[in-house]
């Protein structure tokens, strides 16, 4: 048991730790959004970067772009911070042990006029000139579905017929209570043999 329960714990800080992407001049760290994660349009893409505190980010001058990585197609780049907050204020301080790093999110919606396919959120530090792409997948948004209560005429005057639904009004109900202890019985029983 003990050694499922540090195999866990391993695992979980390997997960957190290879969650950050470092960015090439090593001034900032990005942990979100996640590496070849989906996103959905019409939803929420995070945008989380850390700046350290014992690392000089004063000349960091960052833009933040999402841009589509279809090739040989007229590339669409989509603005989401042209230039992102890099300042190191109480604000923004977070400490894991010894570690101390100010931590900035930006929550972008994406726009419905994003057509679905591979992207790349683009953290381009202007002052070096140097970018840190990371590749996202954008969905579709999901279909709505009208969830009320169809009705549809039996062809008696003021009398309707239910479509099937077991919440509708004056839905017939099978003998739940015996059902209930068939299954209690047969739940039993495979617990008996175990």
């Amino acid at each position: 048991m003990k050694f499922l329960t540090l195999t866990s714990m391993v695992c979980a800080v390997v997960v957190g730790v290879s969650a950050q992407i470092t960015a090439p001049t090593r001034n900032y760290n990005v942990t979100s959004p996640v590496s070849n994660g989906p996103y959905v349009i019409g939803q929420i893409l995070p945008c989380t970067y850390r700046l350290f505190s014992d690392v000089d980010s004063s000349a960091l001058n960052l833009q933040i772009d999402l841009e589509s990585a279809a090739v040989g197609v007229n590339t669409t780049t989509v603005p989401i911070a042209i230039t992102a907050d890099v300042s190191k204020t109480d604000a923004f301080v977070k400490r894991e042990g010894n570690l101390t790093y100010y931590e900035h999110s930006i929550n972008f919606n994406i726009p419905q006029t994003v057509k679905p396919g591979n992207y790349r959120v683009i953290f381009f530090d202007k002052s070096t000139n140097t970018k840190l792409p990371i590749p996202i997948e954008i969905r579709p948004a999901a279909a709505t579905t009208s969830t009320g209560f169809k009705t549809q005429s039996t062809g008696v005057p003021g009398h309707s017929q239910s479509s099937g639904s077991i919440f509708a009004q004056g839905a017939s109900s099978i003998n739940t209570p015996t059902k209930t202890l068939i299954a209690l019985a047969a739940v039993a029983g495979i617990a008996f043999l175990l």
